[in-house]
């Protein structure tokens, strides 16, 4: 049987994992759209649901894998596959590897994607959903400066309803780093003690969410 070298028997056979391009990345995580064709916001982007996370699993695992082994920097050459690497190398991360140090092991390097994404001339082209997922890598980041710089890129979100809580949460990372100079929360994850502010701040969250922190 001829097997064709774009087809997904191709793609396996050459040990292309089928959805392993950036076409299918961008497609998969910007699928929910309105009438028009626009993104919209998806719950599924921050709700820890597990059977979103196991799809993230059965289709990107493998190619999350190569991609933190630096397999995939060629995607970084075009425009396309910066953007889609930087969704793999932090948002699925973080769906693969929950209650992990393996969900932050690749931020460093999705940050400098982010920050090669927002230099690019394209980036003010981008949808203010297309934006986010470009600056997140800096809301994740333990350092002010990369938080400033985040909350600077989203200021002009504060006018518009639909972005504005986007904006506040930005605002409310950078007070965790402001204050900590790391985020509590990953505490337990990175094996790191907390400090008796940290135990206080997480203790009083659990309070009054129901939830450890």
């Amino acid at each position: 049987m001829l097997i064709r070298r774009g087809s997904p028997e191709g793609r396996v056979k050459a040990g292309r994992p089928v959805g392993a391009d950036p076409a299918e990345v961008l497609a998969f995580w910007f699928s929910e759209r309105d009438a028009t064709g626009a993104i919209r916001f998806n719950a599924e982007w921050f709700a820890a649901n597990p059977a979103f996370d196991a799809e993230v699993h059965r289709r990107f695992a493998a190619l999350h894998e190569r991609a933190a082994a630096g397999t995939l920097a060629h995607w970084s050459d075009t425009w396309t596959g910066l953007r889609a690497l930087i969704i793999v190398l932090d948002q699925f991360s973080r769906q693969l590897y929950r209650q992990s140090p393996k969900a932050f092991a690749c931020d460093p390097l999705a940050r400098q994607l982010a920050q090669k994404a927002c230099n690019h001339p394209d980036f003010g082209r981008l949808s203010a959903l297309e934006q986010l997922f470009v600056l997140l890598p800096f809301e994740h980041s333990e350092s002010l400066a990369d938080q400033d710089f985040c909350v600077e890129q989203m200021a002009n979100w504060a006018t518009d309803p639909g972005l504005a809580v986007l904006l506040e949460h930005a605002e409310q990372h950078r007070e965790l780093i402001r204050r900590f100079g790391r985020f509590p929360a990953r505490n337990a994850v990175l094996g790191r003690m907390d400090t008796p502010d940290e135990l206080a701040f997480r203790t009083a969250k659990s309070s009054e969410t129901g939830k450890p922190s």
